[in-house]
């Protein structure tokens, strides 16, 4: 398993009108770069985000996500 941060730059409008850029970081589980900004853009569009653009995609140097459910952590 190989994990992916892809930066991705989003267009929004705060309380005042104003366009600003906000940048968000996703880590992605991929095996390429390509399929990780792949991923990304498919995961966003079926989310009905439009307003943005993959700006960086890179070989994220996390070895494992460990995921635990909520009983667990107790």
């Amino acid at each position: 398993m190989q994990y992916f941060q892809v930066k991705v730059q989003f267009t929004v409008e705060d309380s005042k009108g104003k366009v600003k850029k906000q940048s968000v970081n996703y880590l992605v589980d991929a095996q390429s770069v390509t399929e990780a900004e792949a991923r990304t853009v498919k995961f966003l569009t079926d989310n009905d985000e439009q307003a943005f653009e993959v700006k960086s995609a890179s070989e994220s140097k996390i070895f494992d996500v460990i995921l635990t459910g909520a009983s667990e952590v107790e």
